[in-house]
């Protein structure tokens, strides 16, 4: 069981103290948002970053806060962390089976803790067989490593094929995609990221798998004049989808990135918000935010303006 919405700890250690982010996960800890996710690449591209620092961050807050770890679903990733000496995802160190292993053990060193709760397969590595890949991550959760595999940043095909490779073993039980109110313009190229489109969700839902979608409020951009909508969002149908936000904003008292995650939360299929935070103002919005389940009329205008059922 997980909370309704996971705090996304990217930039812990690099763009965010790591005093300030113990701060941000004593409070996450103390309201109840104990679903914690972040990378073995996090953040590898900032200035002086190597892909350390959010895992290191999280294990020194466990070393520091005893009993925490047992609080909390801890959730990483693997497979996008370029190789030594390379600062591009095009060297990658991906997701052979000799890969997984290596980063699931030291990213157990970085968290300082003996298991993952959710082992995450990062960027669909399409070098390697899936067959290969889900072998892999299954023998984690065979170890007692990972609790449970899941996988983000991959096609609906792929995904079906690595559901097949499982065959009677531990599957995927998670699927995590870019996924926001806004819909993209068709064939925006948000690459490496994939965006959660209408295939992944039938397919996981046929299979019952849970989705979580990454990058739910475009980085401030829907309530912070300073933050532009990313080209990708910005295509006819915007201003209408915008202005449905702003109506539910008005009725409910929330604001358009509180509405974005009450209806991600709120939706026929839920999709779980990955919420990336860098101060507690944002941490306690987001928990708001989940706990103001929208009304059903508010729900449906919304998801009329945005075409969908």
């Amino acid at each position: 069981m997980v909370p309704p919405l996971a705090v996304g700890t990217m930039y812990f250690g690099t763009r965010v103290a790591p005093t300030i982010a113990h701060e941000i996960l004593d409070a996450a800890l103390d309201t109840g948002a104990t679903f914690l996710d972040t990378a073995n690449n996090y953040a590898f591209w900032v200035e002086d970053g190597t892909g350390d620092e959010s895992e290191t961050v999280l294990g020194d807050w466990f070393d520091a806060r005893p009993g925490a770890r047992e609080q909390v679903v801890l959730a990483t990733k693997i497979g996008a962390r370029p190789r030594p000496g390379t600062r591009s995802l095009d060297e990658a160190l991906g997701l052979s089976a000799p890969a997984v292993r290596e980063q699931t053990e030291h990213s157990l060193m970085r968290l300082r803790t003996d298991r993952i709760d959710v082992l995450y397969a990062h960027i669909d590595d399409t070098r390697v067989p899936i067959e290969e890949t889900v072998g892999a991550l299954q023998e984690e959760v065979r170890r007692g490593t990972a609790r449970v595999i899941a996988c983000s940043n991959i096609t609906s095909s792929r995904l079906g094929a690595g559901l097949r490779a499982a065959a009677d073993g531990p599957r995927y039980s998670v699927v995590q995609q870019r996924f926001t109110y806004l819909t993209a313009a068709p064939g925006a190229d948000l690459s490496p990221h994939v965006l959660l489109d209408d295939d992944l969700i039938d397919l996981a839902v046929g299979q019952h798998l849970s989705l979580a979608g990454y990058s739910p409020l475009l980085g401030g951009a829907y309530t912070r004049d300073d933050r532009r909508l990313p080209d990708a969002y910005q295509h006819g149908a915007t201003a209408s989808q915008l202005a449905a936000l702003a109506r539910a904003a008005d009725s409910t008292g929330l604001d358009a990135g509180q509405v974005v995650l009450a209806w991600m939360a709120g939706r026929a299929v839920p999709v779980l918000p990955v919420v990336g935070v860098s101060t507690r103002a944002q941490l306690d919005s987001a928990v708001r935010a989940m706990s103001a389940p929208l009304p059903a009329a508010v729900l449906a205008d919304l998801e009329s303006a945005r075409g969908t059922v």
